[in-house]
């Protein structure tokens, strides 16, 4: 071989040796400065220097389609510990960045959606929310309920079952029983117009939805009553019993007016023995009491005193004070007036109701807590201080 042509040889494989290793220290620095910066961006989360680590995550992290997930984890830790404009400025930095594909476009547009709603830019979720819904993909379906929770903030009752009975919705347990209170929640609005007809056909749509909805059965009650057809609000009342037994003591006084007005107390009387059996409450002790008491207040205060030994509450003893104080002498009926100011001022400080959910405690039923937003998850206490 020429001697020319091997040194050319030789001094091309050595340009292509040098070569190699000079690309591999710049890839093995580039990682090295990456790595470098990912650790300092986690020692800022760490102390609280946020803006600093916002800022050193969006240079360091070049948006690709290998970093989406890293982008998309880092907006939604912004947002949970509640640093919701930082959330807003990475999902939309990932917007603004070419070269995703259309699912990882609409992860982020759905993970943007969900940083409007927590700062309260409603309409501007809304906005993300239907353009997602309306190009059927992989994320249709958590943009849609995402989008019923948008009108259930707004309490556009309408809207919001618009768009959770969409036909391309498979809708999930969770779905059903909001669907089921928003056609409630519309029932209750015709009711209160006097529209009677357009309330019950909402309150059927509510049981399509939700057969086991207690609401529904209550509210069928009260629109019965007000039609004075006492032996069909009897029905869905004793059905509302079945479905959830915890909210028995709501449907006490309208039950015993039922009855009442079918003229069959022995009947009432009964489903007390038997309800106070099956699921015992302060309130249905109270009302057995009463009825007892309507033929001898001894044996209803016997009976009361007998209860209470089982099942003390506050309820139950002040009935068996006022009882008491029927028969007292003067100077006992004073004695017994202050105890009960004092057990009637400690029950009225106490919350009635509490949601199962979050904890939110108050005096007054909601169908939806005030607190979590959460349908049907509030019920009375019971215990000492409740039923």
């Amino acid at each position: 071989m020429d001697l020319s042509l091997l040194l050319v040889l030789i001094a091309a494989v050595g340009i292509g040796w040098w070569l190699g290793q000079r690309e591999y220290r710049q890839k093995r620095n580039s990682q090295l400065g990456l790595q470098a910066d990912y650790y300092r961006g986690l020692n800022y989360l760490l102390n609280q220097q946020t803006d600093e680590a916002l800022e050193l995550f969006i240079h360091a992290l070049e948006v690709n389609s290998q970093t989406v997930d890293t982008h998309l984890a880092l907006g939604s830790l912004f947002r949970r510990r509640g640093e919701v404009d930082k959330a807003i400025q990475i999902h939309q930095n990932l917007l603004s960045s070419k070269g995703l594909d259309q699912e990882q476009v609409m992860l982020a547009e759905l993970e943007l959606a969900h940083d409007f709603i927590k700062a309260g830019l409603l309409d501007r979720a809304e906005e993300l929310l239907l353009d997602i819904v309306q190009q059927p993909n992989q994320q249709t379906a958590n943009a849609t309920e995402l989008l019923v929770d948008v009108y259930q903030r707004e309490q556009d009752w309408h809207k919001a079952l618009e768009a959770g009975s969409a036909a391309h919705v498979s809708a999930s347990v969770d779905l059903a029983q909001r669907l089921s209170h928003f056609c409630c929640e519309l029932a209750e609005e015709a009711l209160q117009s006097d529209q009677q007809q357009a309330g019950l056909d909402y309150l059927k749509r509510a049981k399509r939805h939700n057969a086991d909805n207690p609401r529904v059965s209550f509210l069928r009650a009260q629109l019965s009553i007000q039609q004075e057809n006492f032996r069909d609000a009897k029905r869905h009342l004793l059905i509302m019993a079945q479905q959830d037994e915890q909210l028995v003591p709501e449907i006490i006084q309208p039950l015993r007016l039922c009855f009442t007005q079918l003229g069959d107390i022995d009947g009432w009387r009964a489903w007390l023995n038997q309800a106070m059996t099956e699921y015992p409450s302060s309130s249905l002790l109270l009302a057995q009491a009463h009825e007892i008491g309507q033929q001898n207040d001894s044996d209803a205060a016997s009976y009361l005193t007998e209860n209470l030994r089982q099942r003390p509450s506050l309820k139950g003893f002040n009935y068996l004070i006022d009882l008491h104080m029927q028969w007292a002498s003067e100077n006992a009926k004073d004695s017994l007036q202050v105890l009960k100011g004092l057990t009637v001022a400690l029950q009225r400080s106490k919350p009635h109701y509490r949601c199962r959910q979050c904890g939110f405690a108050g005096n007054s039923m909601h169908w939806q807590c005030p607190s979590c937003h959460q349908w049907g998850s509030t019920k009375p206490i019971y215990g000492l201080e409740g039923e």
